[in-house]
């Protein structure tokens, strides 16, 4: 039993092994045997943290010299580095970045952990590795490219706060992503003085996934484009909407625009909180595009919309069969006598599984937590109980085929008065997380 049969394994299986670990973690394992002292030399990449050299600012850079020496005839599949530029200074860090393109590195991340006031330019290199799949920077700069872009394998590419040389950063970008023939997988986080337009346009005809962080707008033309995830934006306009299989909308941007384009999104859906809200004041206004082919969603509500706004919200999602709804429950104490009345569509013929989540949306201080408690915590609890009781009744009174009720609530109380409501489909089970 106590037969040590990992270090059986050849040094190159060892090696792929230890690649998935931090540097730090596959430097340890030195220590295991003599089987294992020098074996993370080999390691076809690094995975650095400034945090890990805390005792000299120029540690870092003496162990990355050492490595990639020791090494120079080995290929570098990875190379991964965060660090701090205000406690550690690396002169000639982008020597590093070259030797791990030129030696066919397949991932390169790059992540300075705060703003610096000068970022590090990436070397021109980056624009003509043959051989990266995955590329993520963070907190750089990006020269512009006075020849065509070649990145022909890069699938991933992940640019967040970075600098652009030139004053129309857009030009950068535009190249970057035409010289990407099998890009799939692009997140976009921009800054406000990124020197980028008002609306960047992006297009690729392989773009399979977008994610788009903060920042004044965006513009896609991506044909193929199965998945987008929205965050803080004000202004997004796409093209092409209608084929995705997935939304994460997590933004106060105008919605009913939007959401008529993808209103054939074929597989699932994430809206926010405050994405609710926004999607609320829309149904007032003026109606939205139901959703005939959306079969997940995942939905967060605050008490003081989710009876008000749930069974309409349902509505225009008339063939859904899975939902997740998460609960914020707020300090503010509700009106009293809202009922769930209206039976929408889903619950009649389609909805199989409801999973209820429960969220805590208090003050940020301890103090302010205490004084609210002290003044408001029975009418709170009170309120919510009822708030509960009545989204738990809705479901299991109204759904005809609902399968499965599973609930993840923190009041042991509430479970008791559940088994007194009567269940629609006599064979729905209640399953508590």
């Amino acid at each position: 039993m106590g037969y040590d049969r990992i270090s059986l394994l050849p040094d190159s299986l060892l090696t792929q092994i230890l690649l998935h670990l931090p540097t730090k973690d596959s430097v340890k394992t030195s220590l295991l045997s003599t089987r294992w002292r020098n074996l993370w030399l080999d390691v076809p990449g690094l995975d650095l943290h400034s945090n890990d050299f805390r005792y000299s600012s120029s540690a870092i850079k003496t162990f990355t010299d050492k490595f990639l020496e020791l090494n120079r005839e080995s290929r570098l599949l990875k190379f991964k580095i965060k660090y701090d530029e205000c406690n550690v200074y690396l002169f000639g860090i982008s020597e590093w970045f070259v030797t791990a393109i030129n030696r066919g590195a397949q991932v390169l991340d790059v992540d300075t952990l705060r703003c610096p006031f000068y970022k590090d330019f990436m070397p021109l290199d980056v624009y003509k590795s043959k051989t990266l799949v995955s590329l993520k920077l963070v907190n750089v700069g990006l020269l512009k490219p006075e020849f065509v872009v070649c990145l022909p394998c890069l699938k991933i590419m992940h640019l967040e706060d970075i600098q652009y040389s030139d004053d129309d950063g857009s030009l950068i970008i535009q190249k970057l992503v035409s010289g990407c023939p099998v890009l799939e997988d692009l997140t976009l986080c921009r800054s406000f003085d990124d020197k980028l337009p008002v609306a960047l346009r992006v297009m690729s005809q392989t773009l399979k996934r977008f994610c788009v962080k903060s920042g004044p707008g965006i513009e896609s033309d991506a044909p193929g484009l199965k998945c987008i995830d929205f965050r803080d934006d004000d202004r997004v306009v796409g093209k092409n909407l209608s084929f995705f299989l997935m939304v994460d909308i997590d933004t106060k941007f105008n919605l009913h625009e939007f959401l008529n384009g993808v209103s054939s999104v074929r597989r699932s859906m994430i809206i926010s909180q405050r994405t609710i809200k926004e999607l609320y004041r829309c149904l007032n206004m003026e109606p939205i595009s139901k959703f005939h082919n959306l079969s997940r969603l995942e939905v967060s509500f605050s008490s003081d919309l989710l009876l008000q706004v749930l069974p309409n919200f349902l509505e225009i999602s008339p063939n859904l069969k899975y939902l997740t709804l998460c609960l914020v429950f707020s300090t503010k104490i509700e009106r009293e006598n809202l009922e769930l009345t209206n039976v929408p569509r889903c619950l009649l013929s389609t909805l199989e599984c409801v999973e209820i989540k429960e969220m805590i949306a208090g003050e940020e201080t301890g103090m302010a937590r205490v004084r609210i408690a002290k003044t408001t915590a029975m009418k709170l609890a009170k309120q919510k109980k009822k708030i509960w009781m009545e989204v738990v009744r809705y479901f299991l009174e109204d759904s005809v085929v609902l399968k499965n009720l599973i609930l993840c609530l923190t009041d042991s109380d509430i479970t008791k008065k559940l088994v007194t409501f009567t269940k629609r489909f006599r064979r729905c089970q209640t399953i508590f997380r």
